[in-house]
């Protein structure tokens, strides 16, 4: 499928907030370190060996793991719970409404990524490893369920929101598709092909039909579930020869009738596509026009008003144009 992009869309607000929050970058490679799980006034993000919430509004920064025994490589958020992963398989997961708190060791090597999900009323998470396995753990009870192998060191995995699915990525041009059953069983359905690199993200839309997967190159692939074959293939703004064009970071917007896919790359620049037709982007970019910066992580609020974007001296908050991405073609507003 040929797409062709217009790059003078404007689906985010050019006035962005600028909060003086550092957020450190633990790995060169790994750039998903920033979270919004509750609501737009607030995000969380890590910093050395503390991961820290910040409230926009009141400007207070609260602790919410502090002083870890190791420097977080990843972290995730999902179903009320926060979890932070280390280079030695290091893994601490709190539970955000209490002081509950759970820390292991995992084994293996490096925690590249983690998702949290629910399935059939229960919660569940995955650890993406160095050692070519995805570790399954039940929350709050942290029971391994399942130890799925593949046959690249795994870099990213993410289920789609209504639980059937997995995408999962790694050290190789392979995307991995699975089907998740009642009884806890990942059966892989498919292998497909990325790009000519490694896979360092992936994410689901939210009508679990579509899936995005970016890419070392500097592409950002999607596909259906109703066709192997991808629907879109989407470039960086810089050069990934380079590495400033390397995509680290994709998501989907999480509500309805918003259809955005936001990406980030390596250093300075993010964009935002048009997730209906694939055809119209917006490209920002987040360092001065002086300098480059690695950018460490990119969110979108549970409203998908708010887009936060991590950078090492400062995390910028974008507001979305919710209202125009609501409009459609007929003059509907949905």
């Amino acid at each position: 499928m040929t797409v062709y992009m217009r790059d003078d869309a404007e689906f985010v607000r050019p006035n962005a907030r600028k909060h003086p929050q550092r957020s450190s970058i633990q790995h060169w490679q790994l750039r998903d370190l920033i979270a919004c799980p509750t609501n737009r006034q607030e995000f969380l993000y890590v910093n050395q060996n503390n991961v820290y919430q910040y409230n926009t509004e009141l400007k207070q920064t609260t602790p919410v793991l502090k002083d870890l025994t190791f420097t977080p490589t990843s972290i995730t958020t999902g179903q009320g719970f926060l979890a932070a992963g280390g280079q030695r398989s290091q893994l601490m997961v709190r539970q955000l409404s209490s002081n509950w708190c759970a820390h292991t060791t995992v084994g293996g090597s490096i925690n590249n990524a983690m998702s949290i999900s629910e399935h059939l009323g229960g919660t569940r998470l995955l650890i993406c490893n160095n050692d070519k396995t995805i570790k399954v753990y039940s929350l709050p009870g942290m029971q391994r369920l399942q130890t799925i192998t593949l046959p690249t060191a795994v870099n990213y995995a993410a289920v789609s929101p209504d639980g059937r699915k997995m995408v999962a990525v790694g050290d190789s041009p392979d995307v991995f598709l699975y089907e998740i059953s009642a009884s806890d069983t990942y059966t892989e359905v498919a292998t497909l092909t990325g790009t000519s690199d490694a896979g360092f993200s992936c994410a689901w839309n939210q009508s679990s039909e579509r899936f995005a997967v970016a890419s070392q190159d500097g592409y950002v692939s999607v596909w259906d579930i109703r066709s192997t074959e991808k629907i879109a293939k989407l470039g960086a703004k810089q050069s990934p020869q380079n590495v400033k064009g390397a995509c680290r970071s994709v998501k989907f917007s999480p509500t309805g009738s918003i259809d955005l896919l936001l990406y980030s790359e390596h250093m300075s620049y993010i964009n935002v596509v048009d997730a209906r037709s694939f055809n119209e982007r917006q490209t920002i970019r987040v360092a001065p026009s002086t300098s480059d910066q690695h950018i460490s992580g990119i969110a979108f609020s549970p409203c998908s008003k708010t887009i936060f974007v991590g950078m090492e001296s400062n995390v910028w908050e974008f507001g979305v144009d919710t209202l125009s991405r609501r409009c459609f073609p007929e003059g509907s507003i949905i």
